[in-house]
């Protein structure tokens, strides 16, 4: 399967960021639509270091874009496609919420299934039917990584180039000032506003939440594949300290939920503010740590 061949992982180079921008007019109080991955430039990144040649389809047919999955995955290259939450069977929005989404489709089953992974929720694999792809699917971008393959990709610079764009987009700096936000005042029912349905478990903080966790999780997968490429213990030791903290992520995501639920129960709210705190703790470390490589 081509889901075994761990180059689609390079996606995933620049995965990880975060920014927290002004309060959203449309959703006063609320903190959920202030948080952003800041996932920015992952495809410049791709060209610019790992001679990854990225081409965008949009203006394709439904049909003409499977085929061209099934061409690339044949090839062991991933294919990013363009879908709807509401026909993500991972997801607990599966047909009851329509959010605009993407994922990496990295092979097919017998039936003609996709083989798919996914940073919303973490998903490091699972099956999206063809019936649902056809669905909603709305354009791809393919990756080929034959250029690569060749390449002697200097990871360090890399890394290193991760650190400094992460500093420059402000990445930790935003981190604390949410962490701030938090602790000085969280508005359950502000947040619930931004909620489909006014349902606690579709407001925005709880998919944004997952998709910072998801971001972690899939640069730690990142960084296990050069570990294990460049035989390099030091960086498959960053790479279990990032699934640690992706881990946090998660955890803290459904203490939110479970405090928006219960909004009496202070004691979810107290180890909410320490987890946060120690989430940013750890990532300012794993910057340190990584720009000393």
């Amino acid at each position: 399967m081509a889901s075994k061949k761990l180059e689609y992982r390079l996606a995933f180079a620049y995965i990880w960021g975060f920014t927290f921008s002004d309060e959203n007019p449309s959703f006063p109080g609320a903190l959920g639509p202030r948080i952003e991955e800041g996932f920015n430039n992952i495809f410049d990144c791709l060209a610019d270091f790992y001679n990854v040649e990225i081409n965008r389809h949009y203006e394709i047919t439904t049909e003409e874009i499977y085929e061209l999955i099934k061409e690339e995955t044949s090839k062991g290259m991933p294919v990013i496609i363009f879908t709807d939450m509401y026909n993500c069977v991972w997801t607990n929005v599966f047909k009851k919420v329509h959010i605009n989404h993407s994922c990496t489709i990295v092979d097919l089953d017998e039936k003609g299934n996709l083989f798919c992974v996914d940073s919303a929720p973490p998903c490091n694999g699972a099956i999206m039917k063809i019936e649902d792809f056809y669905e909603s699917c709305k354009g791809c971008i393919t990756i080929n990584l034959d250029k690569y393959i060749n390449t002697d990709v200097d990871w360090r610079a890399i890394l290193h180039n991760g650190v400094s764009r992460a500093n420059k987009n402000n990445t930790f700096s935003s981190l604390s000032k949410f962490v701030n936000s938090f602790n000085n005042y969280f508005d359950v029912e502000a947040e619930i506003k931004t909620a489909h349905g006014h349902e606690a478990r579709a407001s925005y903080i709880i998919w944004r939440l997952l998709r910072i966790s998801g971001g972690r999780a899939l640069f730690s997968l990142f960084l296990e594949h050069l570990g294990e490429r460049y035989n390099n213990t030091e960086l498959l030791n960053i790479s279990k300290e990032f699934k640690n903290i992706s881990n946090k992520w998660k955890i803290n995501q459904a203490l939110v939920l479970r405090y928006m639920n219960n909004p009496q129960d202070k004691d979810i709210l107290n180890r909410l503010s320490n987890n946060f705190s120690f989430i940013l703790e750890s990532e300012v470390k794993m910057a340190e740590v990584l720009s000393q490589i």
